[in-house]
């Protein structure tokens, strides 16, 4: 529910899922209709019904009327559909977390709808520190893969050493002064 940018921010992590995907809202941004329509989701212009809820898992209402999400979210309830209110974690059985992915690793920062605003800045900052394409973390997996064919221990030191040189690289701690006695 919903056609914001709100609501377009939910959507994109549905999108990968494969699932067949639905929007319902009383107009569509242009930036939410070209996006939602490039990826083959089915756009209803008018408002809510109780049927759209027919043949559904998720329902995700983002909608800028509260009174309006509090409706889906009970219509939602009533037949057992999880719900994702925005702004209404009380009213939600699913949270989207904030996602951050680079190749194989995948982070997700969630303050459980408490404050969906830091868990995107701290996203927002990690992205900024881990570029998209990295030869390092692709160096780093290889090396991984190398390592398991050496013995328990020589590996489990070497992989060791190999995050250490990680963690240094890309979250560098800053200096702490020395307390004077």
């Amino acid at each position: 529910m919903g056609g914001g940018s709100v609501a377009q921010a939910k959507l994109r992590p549905l999108i990968p899922t494969g699932a067949t995907l639905r929007a319902v809202a009383i107009r569509f941004s242009e930036a939410f209709r070209q996006e939602a329509e490039s990826h083959g989701v089915q756009l209803l212009e008018r408002p809510f019904e109780p049927g759209d809820l027919n043949g559904i898992h998720l329902v995700v209402s983002a909608t800028n009327d509260p009174e309006a999400n509090a409706h889906v979210a009970a219509q939602a309830r009533s037949r057992g559909i999880w719900i994702n209110a925005v702004d209404d974690p009380a009213s939600c059985d699913a949270l989207f977390a904030s996602t951050l992915r680079r190749g194989p690793f995948t982070l997700a920062i969630s303050t459980e709808g408490a404050f969906a605003g830091l868990s995107r800045a701290l996203r927002l900052a990690l992205e900024d520190l881990i570029p998209e394409a990295d030869p390092d973390l692709d160096a780093l997996l290889e090396l991984r893969h190398q390592a398991k064919r050496l013995p328990l221990e020589v590996r489990s030191r070497a992989l060791q050493k190999l995050l250490a040189e990680f963690r240094s690289t890309y979250f560098p701690q800053p200096e702490t002064p020395r307390s004077s006695r």
